[in-house]
């Protein structure tokens, strides 16, 4: 089966990186999502009754992903990585953490939009839909030691799949 049927043109435009927004929601909670063919985008997410995708804030330049393919044995890995980083340490820092770590157990899916605008949905894709969903791979709280030292929480959400992530350029149901 020969799949390579077309080239790549350079970009010349911006290509900034970086993460601006990111909607984090249970696996569980989303039914599927619409896969346009032609364009090999997701169009739509369908969700299950009145779920919703949750956004996450962070400072900005603290957050980013990243997609590692590698491949052995005639076998393809993709392992994905959200990194973000929530500023000062609180409660309710605390109690969004133990909440990731919650919905870990069974999963999670994420929207990320890049510095360019486009929205990449992790955790979900065609050949697994949401079988190998996000988890928390860690989430390390640090309170600085110096006075001019970060303080806040960096979390890492992590999965591994076969197919690089689809870009996304539905509405996000918040």
């Amino acid at each position: 089966m020969l799949t390579l049927a077309t080239g790549f043109t350079k970009t010349c435009g911006p290509r900034s990186g970086g993460v601006v927004r990111l909607w984090l929601c249970d696996r569980d909670n989303v039914t599927s999502f619409t896969l346009n063919t032609s364009t090999k985008e997701y169009s739509a997410v369908t969700m299950v009754g009145a779920s919703v995708f949750y956004k996450f804030e962070f400072d900005q330049d603290s957050a980013m992903f990243k997609e590692d393919g590698t491949r052995e044995n005639k076998s393809s890995k993709i392992t994905k990585t959200i990194e973000f980083f929530l500023g000062k340490i609180t409660q309710t820092t605390r109690n969004r953490i133990q909440d990731i770590m919650d919905s870990s157990n069974c999963g999670i899916i994420a929207i990320v939009e890049d510095t360019n605008a486009q929205k990449w949905v992790m955790g979900y894709t065609e050949n697994f839909t949401k079988e190998r969903p996000m988890e928390l791979k860690s989430g390390v709280a640090d309170s600085g030691k110096a006075f001019t030292d970060a303080n806040g929480t960096t979390v890492v959400l992590e999965s591994t799949d076969n197919e690089y992530s689809h870009v996304f350029t539905g509405t996000v149901p918040v």
